[in-house]
């Protein structure tokens, strides 16, 4: 019998967050009420005052002309963030009010994470009463194993969770090291199969891996 084991994967670096979104809405412009903040990242917390644009809570006490530290900014989509052209939120709204660019399709560079995020702001007060409202993508949903057999010949079979859609890419290692590309499946449901009765060497090791669809 072979001895196997699945492997989970983190979230990696330089990768787009294709999580599904989630509405941010700031309850009231106090930026040092952490209701206030969204806490993206334990190093982005994106806030602001009754005016101003937007700054980095983590690091900043007030907008200024680098704020939010640690960001970026891009117009377009997500499925294109490689091909963007990302600055500073001041850089990138060219001197227009932020309430132009409500509606439009933002792309963030998170730069200490690598991280890449949709953003779609749908309101931004402006004269002074502060608040915004945004909806955003989180990290990609982690695969979730379930269901792991041994059958005959020490060949290996699992379930996995998956998004509908989603392609995902099974890899084997003997060493959790060197990985090889064993199969590239686009998920027709929320639980797909691994392992196809492959057979690898003692000690083995799978892992599933969600791979942008561009």
């Amino acid at each position: 019998m072979a001895l196997a084991a699945l492997v989970a994967l983190p979230v990696f670096a330089g990768t787009p967050w294709d999580g599904p979104s989630i509405t941010y809405n700031q309850p009231s412009p106090d930026p040092t009420l952490a209701a206030n903040q969204d806490r993206i990242t334990p190093a982005v917390w994106l806030t602001r005052a009754g005016s101003g644009g937007l700054f980095n809570a983590a690091t900043e006490s007030e907008a200024t002309n680098a704020s939010p530290v640690g960001t970026e900014w891009a117009f377009g989509a997500l499925t294109n963030y490689s091909a963007l052209t990302y600055t500073n939120w001041l850089a990138w709204l060219n001197g227009k009010s932020p309430t132009t660019m409500v509606g439009s399709n933002i792309v963030v560079h998170l730069v200490a994470q690598d991280a890449y995020l949709s953003f779609k702001f749908s309101f931004w007060a402006s004269k002074g009463a502060g608040g915004f409202t945004y909806q955003r993508s989180t990290p990609p949903q982690p695969v979730m194993f379930a269901i792991a057999t041994n059958g005959p010949g020490g060949a290996f079979n699992f379930n996995y969770t998956a998004i509908p859609g989603a392609t995902y890419v099974l890899q084997a290692s003997t060493n959790l090291q060197t990985w090889l590309p064993l199969s590239t499946n686009l998920a027709g449901g929320t639980l797909m199969s691994g392992g196809g009765n492959s057979v690898i060497a003692t000690p083995g090791f799978f892992r599933v891996e969600q791979v942008t669809n561009l």
